[in-house]
């Protein structure tokens, strides 16, 4: 349990860096995307905190709860691929 709410720390703070890295970008439509691409982090994240108080009051780990982690996991890494490209070209 304890090394899931790390990874769940690791998520959250890996998308607050590129929040960051989003803000450096010059060219209008490139930070637009990436801010939509963010929202939906966002999203996955919230719903990845939903399910995480589901776990701890079923006290242990859902098949939804992965699921819904994995794919928060996939978003960012996706994110973070595009805003290396983004801050290649733009910056």
């Amino acid at each position: 349990e304890f090394r899931r709410v790390l990874f769940r720390s690791e998520l959250y703070q890996r998308a607050t860096d590129c929040a960051e890295q989003i803000k450096t970008i010059k060219q209008r439509q490139a930070r637009r995307d990436l801010l939509r691409m963010l929202g939906a982090v966002d999203s996955a994240l919230n719903r990845l905190d939903a399910e995480s108080v589901e776990c701890r009051r079923l006290n242990k780990i859902t098949t939804h709860y992965e699921t819904l982690q994995k794919q928060a996991e996939e978003l960012v890494v996706n994110l973070e691929k595009h805003l290396t490209l983004a801050r290649l070209m733009y910056v």
